[in-house]
């Protein structure tokens, strides 16, 4: 097949992980980012490669992704003032463009997808993305009384895009103490596991069996951040390493942000890279599309994403491929019901023979931020250049199942429509309104339990008999109402709700 000059390639990746071992290097953020470029450059084996590169797009960090005012908290050491700036500087491409990326999990093909764009169009010749963490780094540091120094504020300029997270933080949530994703993703998975109609047990089980090919890959990934990877038997299994985070999330299934991760890829016009001599090594974006759910108070069904699905399968249709086609996937993983979510979007299940994921995921792999995808776009241009693969789907995901991108690579490339549309994803209607004071009776909806100094807090969402959803709180006392939210089904449950504040509520018991 002829491919046109303008088409845009991905011809290389690299992945660096800094373990906290024999060998560990105890670089910075912005250190091991660098390293995942240079090597990703360096493996074109182009003698003059960094001068074709026109831009350096790096993916936000974790603490320039949070208000000013929680910075020293995240960041006890310091940061960089111009992230993306230092990434580049140190990468030996301070001629480059500098460009930081927005907050969240789709960043990564987001921004892909939009270099490619960027080729495509002749803005540029050749773009480098990446992105990293070194939390792992810094909290064994805090452990020993060391000190780093990681401030920076470094010459030249670059563009932002800013934060983007403004729907990352809901006031009426927070108000009732569900405040961090690991409080707020039991409510969806809940819902998840009522919509699927299994008990509590066999929910728990079937999460383990969701999560074992996770585990499996992480185990003979190199660049995993952790040693002792779970076996499948342990990961469904409540024990003193394997503790309830948040019901009915244990605490091997969610993602683990304490990592030294980077990853980086070099995308170019075809053209280029047949002049280079890199012309083998690329690798197409066949298929993409982004998409943005609705406000997740306002969501009627809190068990699904239609806006995960549309991005899905429009990803799928514009590759002019179908899923049985694609040999592999990489499924956002930060929460098991993203992962549940993404396979009922694609219509395969815990029998399906293909691996759903490439790095190990979120809990296994390691969680490096909003970075973690371009782990999987790594392993998925690296997988498909050793002819591992033909065609591989990277599902990415930001917020509360909020934004997502998905995008499917291969060894050849497609019709490129997706590159002259912009596809919006629009909900049509089916939002609830939010009670802003209630007292009375509901109907439970769904739920989690948590711990908090106190002992246990029960955060309930209800539907009341006008079809409102109210949120209410208790921190849960022995008794009934304690046994039906730890032990028992208490979805589909009427509960007595009595305002305990301004736009807060109270579960007072059972009706």
């Amino acid at each position: 097949m002829e491919v046109a000059g303008n088409t845009p390639v991905l011809v290389s990746a690299s992945q660096v992980v800094d373990r906290l071992d024999e060998n560990w290097e105890k670089l910075g953020p912005a250190d091991i980012a660098a390293k995942a470029v240079s090597q990703t450059l360096a493996s074109t084996a182009v003698v003059d490669i960094d001068s074709y590169v026109d831009r350096v797009v790096v993916m936000r960090t974790f603490v320039d992704s949070v208000p000013d005012r929680i910075k020293p908290l995240l960041a006890p050491f310091g940061f960089s003032t111009k992230f993306a700036r230092s990434v580049a500087t140190r990468a030996g491409l301070d001629h480059a463009a500098a460009h930081y990326a927005t907050a969240g999990g789709q960043s990564p093909q987001q921004y892909t997808a939009r270099a490619c764009r960027a080729i495509a169009s002749g803005e540029a010749r050749a773009i480098v993305l990446c992105g990293a963490e070194a939390i792992g780094t810094m909290r064994a540091h805090q452990r020993s009384g060391e000190t780093l120094d990681w401030s920076e504020n470094p010459v030249g300029n670059q563009s932002d895009d800013g934060m983007g997270l403004e729907d990352q933080f809901v006031p009426a949530l927070a108000a009732h103490k569900v405040i961090a994703p690991i409080d707020i993703y039991p409510l969806m998975e809940h819902r998840k596991r009522m919509r699927r109609g299994m008990s509590r047990p066999d929910y728990l089980t079937y999460l383990g069996e969701v999560l074992t090919p996770l585990s499996n890959a992480a185990r003979v990934n190199p660049f995993t951040m952790f040693e002792n990877v779970p076996q499948p038997d342990e990961i469904a299994l409540v024990s003193g390493r394997n503790r309830v985070v948040g019901d009915p999330h244990l605490k091997s299934m969610v993602a683990k942000d304490g990592v030294n991760q980077s990853a980086a890829v070099l995308v170019m016009s075809f053209e280029l890279a047949s002049e280079l001599g890199l012309a083998d090594k690329a690798v197409f974006l066949r298929g993409f599309a982004e998409a943005s759910e609705q406000a997740l108070l306002e969501r009627a069904d809190l068990s699904t994403s239609p806006a995960l699905r549309w991005a899905y399968d429009n990803a799928v249709a514009s590759s002019g491929l179908s899923v049985s086609d694609i040999e592999a996937f990489d499924l956002y993983s930060c929460f098991p019901v993203a992962v549940i979510e993404a396979m009922e979007a694609l219509g395969i299940d815990t029998e399906d023979h293909r691996p759903t994921s490439l790095t190990g995921g979120l809990p296994f792999f390691g969680g490096p931020g909003n970075n973690y995808s371009m782990h999987g776009i790594a392993s998925a241009v690296s997988s498909i250049q050793t002819g591992h693969y033909n065609h591989v789907l990277v599902g990415a995901l930001g917020g509360h199942m909020s934004k997502h991108a998905v995008g499917v690579y291969s060894c050849t490339p497609g019709s490129g429509d997706w590159l002259s549309s912009e596809k919006a994803f629009e909900e049509a209607g089916n939002s609830v309104s939010l009670a802003s004071e209630f007292s009375g009776s509901a109907v439970v909806e769904t739920f989690t339990v948590k711990m908090i100094p106190e002992g246990q807090w029960l955060a309930v969402l209800a539907i009341n008999d006008k079809g409102e959803r109210v949120i209410a709180a208790s921190l849960l006392e022995p008794g009934e109402l304690h046994d039906k939210f730890t032990q028992g089904e208490p979805i589909g449950e009427r509960i007595a709700i009595e305002p305990s504040g301004e736009n807060t509520h109270c579960v007072v018991g059972l009706v």
